[in-house]
């Protein structure tokens, strides 16, 4: 059996974690709660033994915190996250950020 579908093509990916195609310009979004996920494998069998990721309030995915965007967060709101919590963000794509030998898209924090 199937069905018809008319929604956005990020929706076809089956992953919890926040990506650029999933951004459609600038979204600012409001952070519920700081996680720490254990023994992540990531797309192509990367694996890290923690991640940090942030979650927000009405988003279905959450962001995988890079050092960049944590450095953001640490300028902008404190070293200690809980105070993060309720605090807004907005979230952008950023192109040619070099991953290892690719250059790809990556969401940013303003």
């Amino acid at each position: 059996m199937s069905t018809a579908f008319d929604g956005r093509a990020s929706e076809m990916r089956d992953s919890p974690w926040l990506a650029s195609e999933d951004l459609d310009g600038d979204v600012t979004l409001t952070i519920k709660q700081c996680h720490l996920h254990q023994n992540v494998e990531f797309e192509a069998g990367r694996k890290k033994p923690k991640v940090f990721t942030l979650e927000f309030e009405k988003a279905k995915r959450q962001l995988v915190l890079n050092g960049t965007n944590r450095k953001t967060l640490q300028a902008k709101f404190g070293n200690n996250v809980q105070d993060w919590k309720g605090k807004q963000v907005t979230l952008y794509v950023k192109t040619g950020i070099r991953v290892g030998r690719e250059t790809k898209n990556g969401i940013r924090i303003r």
